[in-house]
C-alpha cells in the first residue's frame, strides 16, 4: 500500500509540474487573444512577444492613445499568497517607469512604483487641452485598489518637477508634490509647493470610478509671470492674504 501512495504522489507531483511547464511556455499572443473581447475598454498591441510569465509589447493604444511599450517578469513567489505577482517596466514617451503589481481575488496592488514621466509629451498623447512641461517624478510604496471601485491602501509620493502648464505657452509653477494616503475609500493627496512662483495648498481626492476631486488655495507669488496672476484671478478672488479658494471636479 505504501508503494501505491508513494507512486501516486509522483505523479500528482509529475502532473503538476508539467502544468506549470504548459504555463509558464504559453504564448502571451494566445492568452491576449482570450483577453482582449473581454477589456473594460479598447486596447491595441503591437509587437507582442514571449510567454504569459515572461514577454514584451512594442507599442500599446488603449482606447486610441499611445501609451508606449510594457515588458513583465513573472514573481512565482506570489504563488504562496494566491497572487500573481508581476515585475513590469513601462516605457511610454520619454519616460521610465517600474512596478511591481500584486494581482488577488478582487484586488490589484502596486508597489515599488519608481520612474518619471514627461509632462509634455503625457499632454500631448492624451490630447490635453493645455501645454505642460517639467517631469512627474513617481515614488509609490504601495497602492491597492478593491474591485477597481475604491483605494484601501496607499502610500508614497508625487512630484511635478520644473512645473509649468498654460496656453499658448506653459507659465513656471515651480516644484509641485502631492503626498498619499488613503480615507473612506479614496485616495488622498496633500497638495504643497516647493516656494515657487504658484503657491498651492489643500487636497485632491480619487477613485477609479469618479472624477478628480479638489479643494486647494492657490497664490501667484512675487516672482510669478503676471499672466499666472491674471490667470489665478479668472479663479476667484483673492482673500486677504492672497489665495484663491478653488474647488473643482475634473474628468
Amino acid at each position: 500500500m505504501s508503494g501505491w501512495l508513494r507512486g501516486k504522489k509522483l505523479w500528482l507531483l509529475a502532473t503538476l509540474v508539467l502544468l506549470l511547464t504548459l504555463l509558464a511556455n504559453l504564448p502571451a499572443t494566445l492568452v491576449w487573444q482570450s483577453l482582449q473581447g473581454h477589456l473594460p475598454t479598447r486596447v491595441e498591441l503591437t509587437g507582442l512577444r514571449g510567454t504569459l510569465w515572461q514577454g514584451e509589447v512594442a507599442r500599446m493604444q488603449v482606447a486610441g492613445i499611445d501609451q508606449g511599450a510594457l515588458s513583465w517578469d513573472w514573481q512565482p513567489t506570489g504563488l504562496v499568497q494566491g497572487e500573481v505577482v508581476l515585475d513590469l517596466s513601462w516605457r511610454p514617451r520619454k519616460g521610465q517607469v517600474r512596478a511591481l503589481v500584486r494581482a488577488g481575488l478582487g484586488s490589484i496592488t502596486l508597489q515599488q512604483v519608481n520612474g518619471y514621466l514627461d509632462a509634455a509629451s503625457m499632454a500631448q498623447v492624451n490630447k490635453a487641452p493645455f501645454v505642460l512641461q517639467g517631469d512627474w517624478l513617481l515614488d509609490i510604496s504601495e497602492l491597492e485598489l478593491r474591485d477597481f471601485r475604491e483605494v484601501t491602501r496607499a502610500e508614497g509620493r508625487i512630484g511635478w518637477q520644473n512645473a509649468g502648464g498654460g496656453l499658448p505657452n506653459p507659465l513656471a509653477l515651480g516644484d509641485l508634490g502631492a503626498t498619499l494616503s488613503q480615507q473612506d475609500g479614496w485616495l488622498l493627496m496633500a497638495l504643497s509647493d516647493n516656494g515657487g512662483p504658484l503657491g498651492l495648498q489643500g487636497s485632491a481626492r480619487w477613485q477609479p470610478a469618479a472624477p478628480l476631486k479638489l479643494d486647494t488655495r492657490l497664490q501667484a507669488r512675487a516672482a510669478a509671470e503676471a499672466a499666472l496672476a491674471d490667470g489665478l484671478r479668472l479663479l476667484g478672488r483673492p482673500d486677504a492674504d492672497g489665495w484663491i479658494h478653488w474647488r473643482a471636479n475634473l474628468q
